[in-house]
């Protein structure tokens, strides 16, 4: 995967396209509970104007409330708690 910061561009902070060539658009949040459903769904909204992402998640920092995973649901958005994702920086290294 080819990752590209993308810092503020309708809310995304990372792009990126898989060997398969997939589009990924990331969104990442510190504090899952400051993330609302409006948010979500703008998020998701603006990804899919610009059709830039074939796969669209928001990366949180925690457990995720079932409001936002509900919202996120909803909106095709996948919802990822960041402890999750700590095997990929062991790869990394």
């Amino acid at each position: 995967m080819t990752v590209t910061a993308s810092m503020g561009h309708l809310g995304t902070d990372v792009t990126g396209v898989a060997a398969d060539g997939r589009r990924w658009v990331l969104r990442c949040h510190p504090d899952p509970s400051s993330v609302a459903a409006l948010d979500v769904h703008r998020f998701a909204d603006g990804v899919r104007e610009m059709r830039r992402g074939d796969l669209t998640m928001i990366v949180v920092g925690g457990a995720a409330p079932a409001s936002l995973v509900q919202a996120a649901s909803r909106a095709g958005v996948t919802v990822v708690d960041a402890a999750s994702l700590s095997w990929w920086e062991n790869l990394q290294a």
